[in-house]
């Protein structure tokens, strides 16, 4: 089976699902809603194990979180899609821009959320030579969205918000 590599947030204190603070170690994202969309869409989600947090110097091209994608990704031909969530997201456009045209053409679907920094035009297969995946961009969910606990911080339910947004198969 295809497989999506799920890129998490920074570290740090965020809403969980519940609207609990909750100390994210190993970066911020609400797995269940992620590897349910994985499903959904027809893939073997895996949530990458490591934080999206920036390098400490220079760029995130640098960052634990982008060279292990790297790896992973060239190390496991079944991955197929990408799906980075808050600074997930922002390391999903510096993996794009470390692979080789060649490596391209294996990725079907990028799905970034919660990165508004950057435009969805500059994950789109477009800017990218010999590329065709899908692309679903989405920055953060309105406050009022039913996903989101009313007076909490939208930015953490991202994925319950594209979740709602997805069909069961």
């Amino acid at each position: 089976m295809a497989k999506m590599m799920i890129l998490r947030g920074n570290h740090g204190s965020y809403d969980d699902e519940s609207g609990n603070k909750h100390n994210y170690e190993k970066g911020a994202l609400h797995e269940y809603a992620a590897l349910e969309f994985a499903k959904r869409k027809g893939y073997d989600g895996f949530v990458l194990d490591i934080s999206g947090d920036p390098a400490t110097k220079g760029n995130r091209s640098h960052s634990a979180q982008t060279l292990l994608a790297l790896k992973q990704f060239r190390d496991d031909s079944a991955i197929t899609a990408l799906y980075g969530f808050s600074g997930g997201g922002y390391n999903i456009w510096w993996i794009l821009h470390a692979l080789e045209p060649a490596e391209y053409t294996r990725i079907k679907l990028v799905v970034v959320l919660g990165a508004p920094d950057r435009k969805a035009e500059e994950y789109a297969a477009s800017a990218y030579k010999g590329a065709s995946w899908d692309l679903i961009y989405k920055t953060n969910p309105p406050g009022s969205a039913s996903v989101v606990p009313k007076g909490h911080d939208p930015h953490m339910y991202g994925p319950e918000w594209l979740l709602a947004e997805t069909p069961s198969p």
